[in-house]
């Protein structure tokens, strides 16, 4: 319920926050900048309070302030207007939206009893998700709300999601997160690990090329003349492979392992892509969107996993904090900058394009490095 909260109220204002924004007569300059610098702040954020959540113990108390925090800011949005009065707006909704889902994550991995079962938890978050985004464009298209009504439903799932926080239990500490000292020191040490290394420069990659789908497909259909309902519908399917693989991962992961779970993800965006560049009815767009949410999936699910066995227990709410922020500021907030410049210049088509061929460059960088564990961890064995 939690994660269905949570994802369902963001799915009212994050798919349709560009649209919102070039509805005050915004540039798509200024709309990449928007999209963009809240990611940069969300990679600090995060990390802050994933680790005083960490040291603290009080992982349930911090996720309950970030709740209000986004409340109060979700008030302020329709009064702002201009690109000055919207920056320090989009700026809050930013710092206290990103720590709530890394510790959410570490709380569901420390009360399952395996944690290849996260993702059957966590498809609770798509289908709130896929509702919300549906019901939103519904609201605004048919029902004649106005584009504000997006802001309003966020805050009444954000109610929601505060007043059941209060029936989740802390996440277990171990007794060295009580030494900041101690968790500074393993902080370091798991950050230049080769492993840790390896799984960011991936996900920094493919959250570049996600940044292009996650803040300019409404726009995209909407430049081929599509509509608000198509926009819910098209991100709505999206859900259906989204939630078909969150609840197969554990399967999937078994059987192929974590990291190649990644290297298929980097497949399917690279698939997704193309087919966007190429496809100009915009009907045909929500029968295609399934594999946008198959390829979330894939690459949540897996880096999530990866991350939890390679981070010290006791700072795993900051591990999967640097997992989100990696992602989401130096992935998708790098990618935000690039495809609002690619899109006010080259358009929509070309700016796909473009991420298809850098996301192929991923998927063979992820295969030497596959290749180069695979050969160290055989010669580990032989010896």
């Amino acid at each position: 319920m939690a994660f269905f909260l949570f994802w369902g109220g963001a799915a009212a204002v994050l798919p349709y926050i560009a649209v919102y924004f070039e509805s005050v007569h915004l540039s798509g300059r200024q709309i990449g900048q928007l999209t963009s610098i809240p990611f940069f702040i969300s990679l600090i954020s995060s990390v802050a309070f994933g680790f005083l959540s960490d040291v603290s113990m009080k992982n349930r108390l911090i996720m309950r302030l970030c709740s209000i925090g986004i409340i109060v800011v979700l008030f302020l949005y329709p009064q702002a207007q201009t690109f000055a009065s919207l920056l320090p707006v989009v700026l809050l909704y930013s710092m206290f939206h990103a720590p709530t889902n890394p510790i959410l994550d570490k709380m569901t991995l420390d009360e399952l009893e395996s944690p290849e079962m996260y993702g059957k938890v966590r498809a609770g978050g798509s289908i709130g998700w896929g509702i919300m985004v549906l019901v939103t464009g519904l609201l605004m298209d048919k029902l004649g709300f106005g584009i504000h009504i997006m802001f309003y439903i966020n805050i009444a799932f954000m109610v929601l999601f505060l007043l059941i926080t209060a029936f989740m239990p802390q996440t277990r500490h171990h007794e060295q997160a009580t030494r900041s000292d101690t968790s500074l020191k393993k902080l370091g040490k798991f950050l230049l690990h080769p492993s840790f290394l390896t799984i960011s420069l991936l996900i920094i990659i493919w959250g570049i090329g996600e940044a292009s789908i996650q803040n300019f497909l409404f726009l995209h259909i909407k430049q081929l003349g599509g509509s608000s309902t198509l926009m819910g519908a098209a991100l709505s399917i999206s859900l259906v492979g989204e939630i078909v693989t969150f609840s197969l991962a554990d399967k999937i992961q078994t059987k192929i392992g974590e990291f190649r779970m990644i290297l298929l993800a980097f497949i399917v965006i690279i698939i997704w892509l193309v087919g966007l560049s190429l496809i100009k009815n915009p009907a045909i767009f929500p029968f295609f969107q399934i594999f946008g949410g198959a390829g979330f999936a894939l690459i949540h699910s897996g880096s999530v996993a990866y991350v939890n066995r390679k981070a010290p227990q006791e700072l795993g709410t900051t591990a999967q904090a640097l997992r989100g922020g990696i992602y989401a500021g130096f992935g998708t907030g790098v990618g935000s900058l690039i495809c609002g410049a690619l899109y006010e210049f080259i358009g929509s088509s070309a700016m796909y394009r473009t991420m298809a061929f850098i996301q192929m460059g991923g998927l063979l960088l992820g295969i030497l490095f596959y290749l180069r564990e695979r050969r160290v961890r055989l010669a580990g064995n032989n010896q």
